[in-house]
């Protein structure tokens, strides 16, 4: 099975010895459901994506709930900060597990645990966390996802009441690969919408802070994570084929962005030579600050089309990830910028950005169409509407 190295499964083992004095903990129906909302975002790692914008505009709504966040130390650590008018609960601890069994409302943008079951009266929103490229649980090839993880989304998928989807693509998808068949909230991605209400002064502060000029044209390097790219302890590699060797362009300077499934394996080198944004809480601030993207295939490759600045594609692997892994599309037909296989292409493409766009302008917009079409600003609203009008559940 890829990735499972001895390592990673005695990490595996050692997690799951915890997880099982958790689970005598963790007492769902057993007490009264409290009119509060838990908010949680990729384990707890996270205080951001989609849940942080249901959360603020649910706030504006709903004064009469109590909001809970899942957060874990090393969340704290890289400077997030619990949002303010909510209780921070750390991941695992009793208070979390009384949360997550009691509160009304879950809002989450993965899986909870394993031994999560969903109390009687509950309303679980689930909002995932990407538009998908790459195939999802019941849509990966036989052999490629433990039988753990594959019983837990399909746990997980009987136990949401509404699944947010950015577009009637993403929803065709997730009812396949999730085998989901409650009610989809087809209302673009709450967390575009502050892309979507891109302000001056945001990009202005961002490119600041990290002491970018306005005249620079500032990079967002994203790529994403590998199942076959495993360190010794078992942990997910951080991706980056533009290292402290690559020489940008003059003028141009470059902001790496890690996964959060390679945190863990994440070092003061990772980022090569440019400024490392891995712990930087909102990913959208970053995508007002940058000029242009360069991404593989996360996610991210939609989301950032909110701001119709390039996007280039460097794939050196993309035989070996699309054959392990497969894809919904062919990337190299519909791509709405260039697919490079090395870092002299990438480089090519730097210097002729307003070349890029010219060529790339017809697949540009039909990737807007169909992927962020619905991403008006306005998402986390109608999210907020569907599942929350008061006296509702």
């Amino acid at each position: 099975m890829a990735g499972y190295t001895p390592a990673r499964i005695l990490g595996g083992l050692r997690r799951r010895r915890k997880d099982l004095a958790r689970k005598l903990m963790y007492r769902p129906g057993k007490r009264k459901l409290q009119e509060a909302v838990l908010f949680e975002a990729f384990e707890g790692k996270v205080i951001g994506d989609s849940p942080l914008d249901i959360f603020l505009e649910l706030q504006r709504k709903r004064g009469d709930l109590t909001y809970y966040w899942s957060y874990r130390r090393s969340t704290l650590k890289n400077g997030a900060k619990i949002p303010l008018g909510a209780i921070g609960l750390r991941h695992g601890s009793r208070k979390w597990l009384k949360a997550l069994a009691t509160s009304k409302y879950l809002v989450n943008n993965t899986a909870f645990p394993w031994y999560f079951k969903k109390s009687a009266g509950q309303v679980y929103l689930q909002t995932w966390h990407g538009t998908p490229l790459k195939r999802l649980v019941r849509d990966i090839a036989p052999g490629q996802l433990s039988g753990q993880y594959l019983a837990t989304m399909q746990r997980e998928a009987q136990a949401w009441d509404y699944l947010v989807s950015p577009s009637d693509y993403a929803s065709k998808v997730f009812e396949s690969a999730f085998g989901y068949r409650g009610q989809m909230i087809e209302a673009g991605y709450p967390r575009n919408d502050r892309v979507v209400r891109a302000s001056a002064e945001t990009r202005a502060r961002v490119r600041k802070q990290f002491g970018v000029t306005p005249a620079t044209i500032l990079v967002l390097y994203a790529p994403t994570w590998r199942d076959y790219s495993i360190n010794s302890l078992g942990d997910f590699k951080p991706t980056n084929y533009l290292d402290q060797n690559t020489k940008l362009p003059r003028g141009f300077q470059m902001m790496y962005r890690g996964h959060t499934m390679t945190h863990a394996a994440h070092t003061k080198t990772s980022a090569g030579g440019a400024i490392d944004v891995t712990s930087y809480p909102d990913i959208s601030e970053l995508f007002l600050a940058a000029d242009v993207l360069i991404t593989d295939y996360s996610s991210v490759m939609f989301d950032f089309a909110n701001t119709k600045k390039p996007i280039i594609f460097l794939t050196p692997d993309i035989e070996k990830y699309e054959s392990q892994r497969g894809f919904y599309f062919d990337l190299r037909n519909d791509a709405p910028g260039p697919i490079c296989s090395n870092t002299a292409e990438v480089i090519e493409a730097l210097e002729d950005l307003d070349g890029l766009q010219q060529i790339y302008q017809s697949n540009y917009k039909a990737w807007q169409e169909k992927f962020v079409g619905l991403d008006d600003g306005g998402a986390a609203i109608r999210v907020v509407a569907k599942v929350f009008a008061a006296g509702r559940a």
